[in-house]
C-alpha cells in the first residue's frame, strides 16, 4: 500500500529541533513495513502523481487556509482531484480546513481565540458509529493548536464530534475525512507548543496538557480505512 504525507509547512523550529517534524510523529504511529510511505513538501509547491497513492494524509501548518499564497489553491486544487476520483484523505488540524474550504465549506480566525493544548471534544452518534472512531474513547483528551476553525462544513460533509470551540471532525462519503485535533501529537510535543506559545505571548496562561491515551488511533483507524478500499 502506498501513503502520501502532504506536509503543508516545516512546522515550528524550536518543537522540530526537539521532537521532529509531523511527517516523523505520523510515519512512526504507522510503523508497518508493508506501507510504502512518501513525503512532498507542497508549501514548496512541489507537485506529486495523484493516482499513485492509495491515500493522502495532509498536516497541519503555520499557515492559515485564508493566506493569499499559490500553494494554498494548488492544494485545493489537489484535493477536489481526490474527491472527485474517490482518492481517501485524513486532514489533520490546516488539513482539515482545507479540505473543508476547498470542497465547499468556510475557515475563519475564531473570534474565541486559540485552542492549545489538550481538551475534550464531544463525538456524536454519527462520530461513534464512524470507522474513524473506532476504539476511541471518547471521553479522552485530545491535542490541540490552531487559531482558525471551520465555521461551515461543505453540503457533502457529516459532522462527527465537536466542542465549544467549533467543529472537531467531518466525514465526506466515508472517503475524505477532517479532524481539527492532532493524533499525531504527543503529550510532550503539546506542552512544548503551549511553553512557546505562552513565552512569546500568544496565550496568557500556560494550559497544562493531560495525556490522551486514544487519539493517535485516528491514523491508524485511516489506515485500516485505505486497506478495506483496496
Amino acid at each position: 500500500m502506498k501513503l502520501l504525507i502532504i506536509s503543508a509547512g516545516p512546522g515550528m523550529q524550536e518543537v522540530r529541533e526537539k521532537y521532529g517534524h509531523a511527517i516523523d510523529w505520523i510515519s512512526s504511529v504507522i510503523s508497518s513495513p508493508n506501507i510504502e510511505i512518501d513525503v512532498t513538501h507542497i508549501y514548496k509547491n512541489e507537485d506529486f502523481d495523484e493516482s499513485y497513492y492509495d491515500g493522502w494524509i495532509i498536516t497541519g501548518s503555520s499557515s492559515s487556509v485564508r493566506d493569499n499564497q499559490e500553494w494554498i489553491d494548488f492544494l485545493k486544487n489537489k484535493i477536489i482531484h481526490a474527491s472527485i476520483n474517490f482518492i481517501p484523505v485524513l486532514g489533520i488540524c490546516f488539513g482539515h480546513q482545507i479540505i473543508s474550504e476547498a470542497l465547499g465549506g468556510k475557515v475563519i480566525k475564531n473570534q474565541k481565540g486559540w485552542e492549545l493544548g489538550s481538551y475534550k471534544i464531544k463525538v456524536n452518534n454519527k462520530g461513534v458509529s464512524n470507522p474513524l472512531f473506532s476504539d476511541i474513547d471518547a471521553n479522552d483528551y485530545f491535542y490541540f493548536s490552531h487559531e482558525d476553525v471551520v465555521s461551515e462544513l461543505p453540503d457533502s460533509a457529516v459532522e462527527l464530534a465537536n466542542n465549544n470551540m467549533g467543529v472537531q471532525s467531518f466525514s465526506i462519503k466515508n472517503q475524505i475525512f477532517g479532524v481539527q485535533f492532532h493524533p499525531e501529537f504527543t503529550s510532550d510535543i503539546t506542552q512544548e507548543y503551549v511553553n512557546i506559545r505562552y513565552k512569546r505571548g500568544i496565550i496568557n496562561h500556560c494550559n497544562q496538557v493531560f495525556e490522551s491515551k486514544t487519539s493517535y488511533k485516528i491514523i491508524l483507524n485511516f489506515i485500516r480505512l485505505l486497506r478495506e478500499s483496496k
